[in-house]
């Protein structure tokens, strides 16, 4: 007798081993409660700053159109006491854009992400396959902040080439919203497998945006974090700064790309930056309400 595929739970290759433990499901298939995904802690700062308009429609997926202005929001955060990682934590580098999706009968205004690098395979594999997020691999150490002097950086690499960094002057505490930094709305991003054939022939199997938009006339907000149980803290920096450097096939040879196309986004303006510190219950970055967008 064959391995039965149930419906309703979440495989991943090799599904021939049965449900895939992650995120948003344990190992036997059921989803993880809050009293079972104890309490998390994480770091988030972000630099906002304007680019060419012309670069950034190059990189909209189909559907897509720019929103408000030609803005960057660059964010660099870490993340601790994961529970579905039995309490080990891990880096993200994330990019959004203000958007807005077009699709047969909805349209969404939100945060485009165009790449998403991330610390561990793990988070990598489920986010990709199970979310539609455009993941990637970089090592991205704990982030290096300093309160009394007001400072906070961080950096991103791969090959031993550090490719970005990211850097905080003039911290000072604030009070706000309790929401994450970045350019507002859903979150969008665009979903795309390849299908196997000779030589590229086989096209893709997916192509679609998926987004944290609830349906229409559903309940519910737009952010993939929940903070309505969070301790929250917020900073706003005088001075922030990111740096994309250049790299080679050599240094990066399946990346190369991805790290130019993100250089070729002009700094033309600083436009911004904060800092956040917040402790949640560790299903609120399950980012578990994603859903597609029928295009």
């Amino acid at each position: 007798m064959t391995i039965e595929l149930r419906p309703g739970v979440r495989y991943r290759m090799p599904v021939v081993f049965g449900p895939a433990p992650g995120p948003r499901q344990k190992a036997d298939g059921t989803m993880w409660t809050a009293d079972e995904t104890g309490i998390m802690q994480a770091q988030w700062m972000t630099v906002k700053y304007r680019t060419e308009r012309a670069s950034l429609e190059r990189i909209l997926p189909p559907g897509f159109e720019l929103r408000g202005e030609p803005e960057v929001h660059v964010s660099l955060a870490y993340f601790n006491n994961l529970y579905w990682l039995a309490g080990r934590g891990y880096g993200i580098l994330n990019v959004e854009v203000p958007a807005v999706y077009t699709g047969k009968s909805e349209r969404i205004e939100g945060a485009f992400c165009p790449v998403l690098f991330e610390g561990i395979p793990d988070a990598i594999m489920t986010g990709r396959e199970e979310l539609g997020f455009p993941k990637l691999f970089a090592e991205i150490p704990k982030l290096a902040i300093n309160h009394q002097a007001g400072t906070a950086g961080g950096e991103a690499s791969w090959f031993d080439f550090r490719f970005f960094q990211m850097e905080l002057q003039g911290l000072k505490e604030t009070h706000g919203d309790k929401k994450l930094p970045g350019p507002g709305g859903a979150a969008l991003f665009y979903k795309y497998l390849p299908r196997t054939g000779s030589s590229g022939s086989g096209g893709c199997d997916v192509a679609y945006v998926t987004t944290s938009q609830p349906l229409p006339d559903a309940e519910g907000d737009s952010s993939p974090i929940k903070f309505s149980d969070a301790n929250f803290r917020k900073w706003t920096a005088e001075a922030g700064s990111v740096a994309w450097n250049r790299a080679t096939f050599e240094q990066l040879p399946t990346t190369f790309h991805i790290i130019n196309g993100l250089a070729d986004l002009e700094n033309l303006e600083f436009l911004g930056a904060e800092m956040i510190e917040f402790s949640a219950p560790g299903v609120a970055v399950s980012a578990n309400v994603l859903r597609p967008v029928e295009g």
